[in-house]
């Protein structure tokens, strides 16, 4: 089976989606932004302090392109891993690509509960709230989230449902 990649911005639940997915499918979930914090042996906000968004764009697409080729992976990449082109590419190559989008106001209260520093919301401009950052980046990213094979509003279903809406959806794509 070609491994399911779920895009999305923070706090859509790609993490929490693809834990679900991977117990339900029977195959292991991986997540790539902890691959580059082990890999690395640092948070990915020290990795974006100490070197700069470009060098975990460089660390990052290197791990998207070692498992996006593995067959039978739920795998689920930051949320920026779409804006590389080449990231595009191999994920549309070797995956089946799922999009996961939710409101920012949904996005925004998810984001709030952890503890998780998140670099793309810090580098806000003076006065700017995250609220207003996560509708500006999300407009910026929306065209590469719409490049999927699927495309799923996580905003207001519980994950079991959502996993159930992907099942189902990949039954009839395998033509059952």
């Amino acid at each position: 089976m070609r491994s399911l990649i779920l895009i999305g911005f923070m706090g859509t639940g790609k993490s929490t989606l693809g834990r679900v997915l991977a117990e339900r499918l029977h195959l292991e979930q991986v997540d790539l932004d902890e691959v580059v914090v082990q890999e690395q042996n640092m948070p990915i906000s020290d990795i974006f302090a100490r070197y700069g968004e470009e060098r975990f764009r460089e660390l990052e697409h290197d791990v998207v392109r070692r498992y996006a080729a593995q067959p039978n992976l739920i795998i689920s990449p930051g949320g920026g891993a779409v804006l590389r082109e080449e990231n595009r590419k191999v994920m549309r190559e070797y995956c089946t690509v799922i999009s996961l989008l939710a409101r920012p106001e949904v996005i925004l209260e998810r984001v709030n509960r952890d503890e998780t520093v998140r670099p793309v919301l810090e580098n806000r401009k003076p006065g700017q709230s995250k609220l207003e950052r996560i509708e500006e980046v999300l407009a910026q990213r929306m065209p590469c989230y719409q490049e999927a094979d699927f495309i799923l509003d996580t905003s207001d279903a519980p994950v079991e449902l959502l996993a159930e809406q992907v099942l189902a959806w990949l039954n009839q794509q395998a033509g059952e």
